[in-house]
Parts: structure tokens; sequence; C-alpha cells
């Protein structure tokens, strides 16, 4: 129940547009069962027919057997007076009709009937024009609001969560279970009210007309709402399903587009189809399992309401062909076609539990999103820092991806304003998740990090990462223009001050190169650039933040010699007068570091200048060794050094 009513608050915003949906829905509804009620007096117009002999001798019958007595039971009295109550609404009904169109002529009758059938006709069309419009407001409101609470709970959920999950799962949240669970919205409010009314209507119109034939047919419903009833636990069942093997489509589609440069350099172009075909196979079966349920409610509960209605036909039409019969032909008429248009709002409102129970499977795995732990949130009173004056301490840090398996274990030291400070360290030893800590991307499980005494578990995440520009190895750029890709998140800096971050960042020249130079659109990911293009965009980027602690992990690991160099210069430019920690496998570039920092297997084991390390003859030496075999030191760049002139292309 808990699940029904939180899905259904979603629609508390659009309480307005929900009544005057529903209200229209209702005037729509009442307006066709009046329609249908029309059909006995039209008949009876058309072919001046009055009640039979027939008519009023059963219903004298039916009263003088009804009538209380001393030998009659109560239970015949409490008939009698239900069945006279019935037969005086059935009466002022017609009789309500006939004044609307009494006319002095048949004719002139039949043309009020006319008119009458097109002003019914008008208004059931204009509420259902009204109904159709308002319930279609408050769907793609419903629509737009989730999709809106997915993306911004998306960007508040720490890394690790997108890191234990497939990429197209967490996509088919945003699109496919919300445009399910809109579907189910549509089927319980746009047909639950009208469909619902209608079928009370023509219920009430089977009642009024003949309370025995109304209950005769009733004896089917039971098994009709037991069957919808298994078939809607069912399709809850199999939905969920479905809507993971969708993920899996979506997962396998994004991994394919998004490593096509590994797929065909690999030659796996067969691979990758045959494995998306499996995924879509799999799908494929999993949703025609549930189309198979889902499509025999409909036949099946046909057959049985269909079956009632003839049995009612046979037996109501012989007696009124054999002259036994309690309604006249008029009234027949009326209780045939309000009992068959009866169909389809039940046969609807059979579809509404189905479609339920698929989109609760659709809410239940987007709630789930919604109420996934935020590991890395603000503190309830969250300091400011406007500026880095003094140092950053690494303070007994542990942290582990899993439980059990520590990644860093007691990690402490310092960095001080404008020190350059390297990080160094075999694979896996701990340096990128060293560096993740201090922007908060995770936090560590003991132990603190601090910016000028500041805990930064107290700092406001955006005072605390508007401190610091980030340059990784794997440059992330938007499929938008170099310009705004640059401006990222600026709204109200100048053109000017982009072009110097990029002239600053050696990207200038190749950019002017471009035909539509600054205008130009990178591709998905920056696939029309070169690594050492999309790094040097990076580093304009970082530039035009003019950060006062810089993070560099990686930054000209994956780039050739002469990228490398612009790069180089590049990084040399933007870390004048900034605090820096870097991650470098190429020990070249951080030989001339204020310190660097040794980790190995998550500890610190070494700290200290380059000479001083080397003599250490640890760790570092060992490295050191492994990439220049001639033992000779390497040549401290110039930070002065003249810009290669050069450009690398993609």
């Amino acid at each position: 129940m808990t699940l029904y009513r939180r899905t259904f608050s979603i629609l508390r915003p659009y309480v307005k547009q929900l009544v005057t949906a529903s209200v229209s829905a209702a005037i729509h509804a009442l307006l066709s069962g009046l329609m249908v009620w029309m059909a006995g007096p039209l008949l009876m117009t058309l072919f001046q027919m009055q009640s039979g002999p027939a008519l009023e001798n059963s219903e004298s019958a039916i009263h003088s057997s009804v009538t209380p007595g001393k030998d009659t039971p109560i239970d015949s009295e409490l008939i009698g007076g239900v069945t006279s109550g019935i037969e005086g609404v059935r009466a002022w009904m017609k009789g309500w009709v006939q004044d609307l169109v009494q006319a002095e002529t048949r004719r002139d009758t039949l043309f009020n009937f006319c008119w009458l059938i097109l002003l019914i006709a008008f208004g059931k069309n204009l509420f259902n024009y009204l109904q159709g419009w308002f319930m279609a407001f408050v769907q793609q409101s419903v629509v737009r609001n989730l999709r809106d609470r997915l993306f911004e709970k998306y960007q508040r959920l720490s890394l690790d969560y997108f890191h234990r999950r497939r990429t197209g799962q967490v996509i088919s949240r945003v699109t496919n279970d919300v445009v399910v669970l809109n579907e189910s919205v549509d089927i319980g409010f746009n047909h639950l009210v009208a469909d619902t009314i209608m079928a009370l209507t023509f219920f009430a119109f089977l009642i009024i007309l003949s309370w025995k034939l109304t209950l005769l047919a009733m004896i089917v419903l039971p098994v009709v709402f037991g069957f919808i009833w298994f078939v809607g636990k069912t399709l809850r069942r199999y939905s969920e399903r479905t809507q993971q093997r969708m993920a899996d489509v979506n997962s396998v589609l994004e991994e394919a587009i998004n490593n096509t440069r590994i797929v065909k350099a690999f030659s796996m172009e067969k691979f990758e189809t045959a494995k998306f075909l499996r995924t879509t196979r799999e799908y494929f079966r999993s949703l025609l399992r549930m189309t198979r349920i889902r499509h025999l409610a409909s036949p099946i509960n046909d057959i049985l309401i269909s079956i009632a209605g003839v049995t009612i036909l046979m037996y109501a039409g012989s007696r009124i062909i054999t002259g036994a019969g309690e309604l006249d032909a008029g009234d027949f008429m009326t209780f045939v076609i309000a009992m068959f248009a009866m169909i389809k709002p039940v046969k609807s409102l059979s579809q509404i539990h189905i479609k339920l129970q698929e989109g609760l499977a659709a809410a239940e795995r987007i709630f789930r999103v919604l109420d996934a732990e935020e590991k890395i949130v603000d503190p309830p009173n969250p300091k400011r820092i406007e500026i880095f004056s003094d140092r950053i301490s690494y303070r007994n840090v542990e942290f582990a991806y899993n439980p059990g398996e520590p990644v860093l274990r007691d990690i402490s030291f310092d960095i001080r304003l404008g020190e350059v400070v390297a990080i160094v360290g075999p694979s896996g030893a701990g340096k990128s998740t060293l560096l993740d800590l201090l922007p908060r991307f995770y936090d560590p499980q003991k132990g603190q990090i601090t910016i000028d005494g500041i805990n930064i578990a107290e700092l406001s995440l955006a005072s605390l990462r508007g401190l610091m520009g980030i340059v990784t190895q794997e440059t992330f750029l938007f499929n938008d223009t170099i310009y705004n890709n640059i401006a990222y998140g600026l709204t109200d800096i100048s053109r000017d001050s982009v072009v110097e971050a990029a002239r600053m960042a050696n990207a200038d020249r190749f950019i002017r190169e471009f035909e539509n130079d600054y205008d130009t659109l990178v591709g998905n990911r920056g696939v029309m650039l070169s690594g050492g293009q999309r790094q040097r965009l990076a580093i304009a980027r970082a530039l035009l933040k003019n950060p006062q602690i810089l993070i560099f992990d990686e930054a000209t690991s994956a780039l050739d010699t002469e990228s490398e160099l612009l790069v180089q210069e590049a990084i040399s430019r933007l870390m004048k007068n900034r605090t820096t920690l870097v991650v470098a496998h190429r020990l070249s570039t951080i030989v001339n570091a204020d310190r660097i920092v040794v980790i190995e297997n998550g500890q610190l084991i070494e700290e200290g200048h380059h000479e001083e390390l080397l003599e250490a003859r640890g760790l570092y030496h060992r490295l050191y060794m492994m990439q220049f075999k001639n033992g000779e030191s390497v040549p401290r760049p110039d930070p002065d050094q003249q810009a290669v002139t050069q450009e690398d292309r993609p």
C-alpha cells in the first residue's frame, strides 16, 4: 500500500487539473449513458409502439404477487417495495425524456429527438476533449517532473553509485521506466473515472429496466475479476524482468557506441553485434511473455461477458416473443444496448489493474533510485572557504571501496600554499584515489583532510570544489562547441577571456585552423580532436576557472612526445603561483616538484625532493631506474621555453 500511496503522491501538485479532467470525464460518461437511454424512446416514437398487454399483465402479476397480505412473507414485502421503487424511477426517466421531445406530431417529435441527440453528442465530445487535454497536461508534467528529479538525484549521488551500475541501466530509469509509469497514470486516471461512471451508469440502467435480468448477468463477474487479479499479479513480475532486459539493451548499445574505436581496432564488430542481438532476443522473449499474458485477458473477459449477454438476450427475447416479457420493445432495446455498451468500460477497467501493476514495477525501480543513499552531501551548517591561505593536510587517512579491502592505509602528509607536490607509485597503489578524496568525490572511512585547519567534510561542496581545477588523463568533453567546452558552466564570461585561456593552454593556434574556430563542434566525447588537443582544451577550461588548487591526474601519460611538450608547457603556465598536486607515471614530468610523495600498497613509504629520493635508493629510485636505464638525471624543464610551433593533428 505504501508503494501505491507514494506513486500517486506524485500527482498531488496537479490536483486542479485532475479534478477538472475527472469532472469532464464524469460528464462525458453521463452524456454517453443518456445517449444510450435515448434508444428506447426513439424506437417507440419511430414505430409508434405502445406498451402491450403482455407487459401490463406481467407488471400487474408482479405487483399482485408482491402485494403484502396476511400470508405474505416479509421478504416478499421488501422485494415488492424495491420493485415498485425501480418501476417508479424507470417511469420518471421515460417521462422526462418524453417531456423533452414530445411534440404535436411524430415528425416534430423525431426532429426534437435529432436536435437532442446532436446536443448530447456535442457536449459528450466537448467534455471528452477537456478530459483528454487536462490529463495530457498532468501526464507530461509527471514525466518531466520524474525525469528532472532523477537527473537531479544522479547529480547528487557519489561516484561509487555509478561505478557499480551499467550506464544503460542508469539511462533506462530516466527514459523507459518513466514512460511505463506514465502509461499507468494514463490508464489509471484517464480511463478510471470515465469508465467507472460509464459502467455504473449502464449498470444502473440495467437495474432500472430489469433487476432480475441484471442479477442473472452478474453471475459471470466474480470469474472475470478473479481472472483480472491473477493476470495483474503475473504481469507485475514479468514487467520487472522486461524492464531489466530493456536496461541491458541500453547498456550494450551505449558501451558499443562509446567504445567503437576499440571495437573496430580489435575487429570485434561481429562479436558486439552478436552480443547485442543476444540481448535484444532476451528482451523480445521477455516482452512476448508479458504481451501474451496481457492480451490474453481482454479476449477471455470479452468472451465471458458476451456469453452473459447472449444468455440474457436469448432468455428475455424469447419471453417477449411469447408475450410473457416484463419489458416492452423500447425498454428491451435499451437494456440490450446498455448491456453491450457496458462491455467496453468493463474491459477497460479490467486493463487498469494490469497496467497499474506494470506501472508499479517501474515506480519501484524509480523510487529505488530516488531513495538511494547520498553519501557525499553538505553538512547541516556548512562552512564556506573563499581563499586558500596556508596548507592542505592529510591526517591518518584510510579508505576502501569495498569493506575489508583497504586502498589507502594511514596516509599523512601536508601540501603547503604554492607547493607542487607529486604523487608517485606503481599502478594500483592508490594515487588517484588519494587525489579523489580532496574534492570529496569519496569520503575516507578513517582520518580527515583539512584545508587551512578546517575539515573538508565541514565545508560546502560548492565552496570546496570552487577552489580546485582538475585535469585528468581521460579528458571529458561535451558534444558541443570548443568555446562552450572551455567556458563550461561560466555564463557571464567574455569571449576574450576564453580566447586568452586557450592561448595560455597552447590551444588557440589549432583552434584557429578549424573553419569555424571556436564554434567548431568537437563530437561525442571530443572524438573530432586528438588526445593532445583535448587535453589542452581541458587545461584551458581549468585556466579559465582560475583555481587556487590544481589537481593533475596522469594528465600527460597518454600523449606522444610532441603533444606532451605542448601540454607540459601549458601545465607549467597553469601551475604558476598555484598549489598543485600531480600524479604522473612519467617521472620526467615531476622532477621539478617541490616534494614527491611515494605510495605503495596504499601506504606512504617515502617523501622528499627528487635528488633526496634518488639517494635514498628506495622505491622511487627503482621506478626511476626502470624508466631511465642510464641513471642520468633528467634535465629540469625550462618553464620559459618557447612553444612548439608544430601543432598536432587529429
